[in-house]
């Protein structure tokens, strides 16, 4: 399949990030504002979320955690941990928050993208964040990083899922021209007659590149059982993208089939030897 779907490469040594940008004291939230936010809890809210259009999400992993918009602090810890290893000081986070004025500041402040991809691109995901809120409305987007905003929204207590986004920043901040990297989806998937087609292949890559390094990252750490759940939980998502657009829902199903066979086999494989732990 495309980019070896199912293959992640768990016998690579895993490497921490090194930035192509050299960050400036601004982008490094030296300042008032924090890198990580957490949206105020409202219990109704939340719960309609979670429980109405965060349906389909839950569907798809078959966890009751995706898109609840209950992030514990654990699997926070995960994702703060793993991109301080990843050396992404410039990254962004807002767990279950909706800050669209933030976000337009973020637009001034994030360098990681050309400034005319911000100011077009950028500021219509804005403004499609700020009219529909993935607060309330997670199935419209749900789980994403944003390079213009240079900033991952998260609203689901699972720590693959998490650090799958997380795994998307480090790949964007190490690209030399991450304006181009970030366009080549939405120029392939715009092309006249071949555009559906052509437009998942970017996709599919930009998937498979951050779920290896979830994968990759947890066996260097040690986290066999969260390891396990990674390929329960992100080859179902990874298997949305190749065959939902044919299959829909169901479209799931192979990357169930195949993710389950892949946790069963490295149950009982042997710890690289690099291995270090989170305690």
């Amino acid at each position: 399949m495309l980019y070896c779907f199912g293959c992640y490469s768990t016998e690579k040594k895993y490497v921490p990030a090194r930035p192509y940008d050299v960050f400036t004291e601004s982008e490094m939230f030296l300042g008032e504002e924090p890198q990580f936010e957490s949206g105020e809890p409202y219990f109704l809210l939340d719960f309609l979320a979670s429980w109405t259009l965060g349906i389909l999400g839950k569907l798809v992993i078959l966890d009751t955690n995706m898109s609840n918009h209950q992030i514990n602090g654990e699997t926070k810890k995960y994702l703060i941990e793993y991109m301080k290893f990843n050396n992404l000081k410039d990254v962004k986070v807002r767990f279950n928050q909706y800050a669209p004025i933030s976000d337009f500041r973020r637009l001034n402040t994030s360098k990681r993208v050309h400034w005319w991809l911000r100011y077009t691109i950028g500021v219509l995901n804005c403004i499609f964040r700020m009219i529909l809120p993935d607060r309330a409305l997670s199935i419209i987007i749900g789980d994403h990083y944003d390079p213009a905003t240079n900033t991952i929204y998260l609203y689901s207590n699972l720590p693959a899922v998490v650090l799958h986004e997380g795994g998307h920043a480090k790949d964007f901040a190490q690209r030399t021209y991450p304006t181009a990297y970030s366009m080549t989806g939405t120029f392939l998937s715009n092309l006249p007659v071949v555009g559906k087609v052509a437009g998942l292949i970017p996709s599919l890559y930009f998937e498979s590149r951050a779920s290896d390094d979830v994968i990759r990252y947890l066996r260097y750490k040690c986290e066999k059982a969260r390891e396990l759940q990674g390929y329960k939980q992100l080859y179902p998502a990874y298997s949305t993208y190749l065959f939902g657009p044919i299959l829909g829902l169901p479209g799931a199903i192979p990357g169930h089939i195949w993710g389950g066979r892949k946790a069963k086999k490295e149950l009982y494989s042997e710890e690289p030897v690099e291995c270090t732990n989170l305690e």
